[in-house]
């Protein structure tokens, strides 16, 4: 153990103060190293896990023996920028067993749903809290799986990216860890209620007739009774489930609720959900890339969408988010792999293809604030961003690390 480690009681433990790694009595990593403790709900989750001590890292955070931090003050190593540099690749391998186990629960519980049976909420409680867990160490890991489509299983992909997006805005919003909670159970369950509208709707590849976009209008109500009498699923889950298409211009459905009687937990799910959907392969159309997705949902800013939401959103995914398929103007091409906050134009990104257009028989990472800064000149700045298809390229398969050059 590191010298600048000590251990604590649980008791001792204090907002201010950065953990190293803390496991649960099964071996589950419950907080890795150089997570802050930033609210009091974190402390009562160890407390719940029976986590009787922890070490603390005194160079980083508080000890025991200092002063609580002026309200507002940022210590050495606080800033969330320094925690990504450190953890986003220790949590990428936790990350992606969550989203593994929050599809395998979404499928489970939708196709009870699908049959006519009650389902438990216990598995999506539980995904949901993985969720968070994930995102209070790292958002960044998790959101970056959000680019990885399952094209004959959209439902299921759907409801978890959604689940992985509002939880992760939320939580750039500073809602408290009981809020993500039912924020992400909401996120899970939001589109239950499409169980009960006929596949032949569901899954038509063409546009809808007046009468079958009625029938598809009513799947939050669906969703509302088949999640009613679940006394788990709180009333901001239930909002997600509602609201997730009200429009601020009152062009929604499924009651055309305008901007103020639209809760803010509402507001977040319509822009979480039209963003993945636009970004998913779909049986009528391609999937749209991330900037020209955001591009739409930020031209109904103000009338469909909550501006600030859309703008916070913006700045939490980033100009190129995660998933992108980038030209700099050296002409190398490449992927979005991450993204520093404060750094929204210049990511990190994974090039492909050299300058002349030649595929890399080893993919190069090219931090781009850090090499505009030793270099100080503009070939490493991104140009525009590519449709990867026409480049046969799978960006999924880079992101979840399976992919062969």
């Amino acid at each position: 153990m590191d010298s600048e480690a000590r251990k604590i009681d649980i008791a001792e433990l204090e907002v201010g103060m950065h953990l190293e790694d803390v496991f649960n009595d099964k071996g589950v990593c419950l907080y890795a190293a150089n997570t802050l403790i930033s609210n009091p709900d974190q402390i009562e989750k160890l407390k719940r896990q029976k986590v009787s001590s922890v070490y603390i890292n005194i160079y980083k955070g508080r000890d025991t023996t200092s002063p609580p931090p002026a309200p507002g003050t940022r210590t050495v190593a606080n800033s969330r920028a320094e925690r990504v540099e450190l953890d986003y690749y220790k949590e990428l391998p936790q990350a992606r067993a969550v989203r593994r186990d929050a599809l395998v629960a979404a499928k489970e519980v939708m196709d009870t749903i699908r049959k006519g049976r009650s389902f438990s909420v216990e598995s999506i409680e539980k995904s949901a809290e993985d969720i968070v867990d994930s995102i209070l160490r790292n958002p960044d890991a998790l959101i970056s799986l959000c680019q990885i489509k399952g094209h004959d299983e959209y439902t299921y992909t759907h409801s978890v990216n959604v689940g992985i997006l509002v939880t992760s805005l939320a939580a750039s919003m500073d809602y408290r860890e009981e809020q993500l909670l039912h924020t992400g159970i909401g996120g899970l369950l939001h589109d239950v209620g499409k169980m009960r509208v006929p596949d032949s709707i569901l899954n038509k590849p063409g546009r809808y007739a007046d009468w079958e976009f009625g029938i598809m209008k009513k799947h939050p109500a669906h969703g509302i009774d088949i999640i009613k009498g679940k006394k788990a699923i709180s009333e901001d889950a239930r909002k997600v489930v509602l609201q997730h298409h009200e429009r601020c211009d009152g062009s929604g459905y499924p009651f055309s609720l305008t901007a103020e009687n639209i809760s803010e937990i509402g507001l977040i799910a319509a822009v979480a959900d039209v963003y993945d959907a636009l970004t998913s392969d779909r049986v009528y159309r391609a999937a749209w890339t991330p900037q020209k997705a955001l591009a739409l949902i930020f031209q109904g800013a103000d009338s469909q969408y909550s501006k600030t939401i859309v703008e916070r959103f913006t700045r939490h995914l980033g100009i190129y988010p995660v998933g992108s398929f980038v030209r700099l103007v050296s002409q190398e091409m490449g992927i979005v792999v991450r993204i520093e906050k404060g750094k929204l134009l210049a990511p990190i990104v994974l090039i492909l293809f050299d300058a002349g257009g030649r595929r890399l028989k080893e993919p190069v990472e090219y931090d781009l604030f850090k090499m505009q800064q030793t270099n100080n000149e503009n070939n490493h700045k991104i140009e525009m961003s590519l449709d990867p298809r026409v480049f046969r390229i799978n960006v999924g398969e880079y992101l979840e690390g399976k992919a062969v050059t």
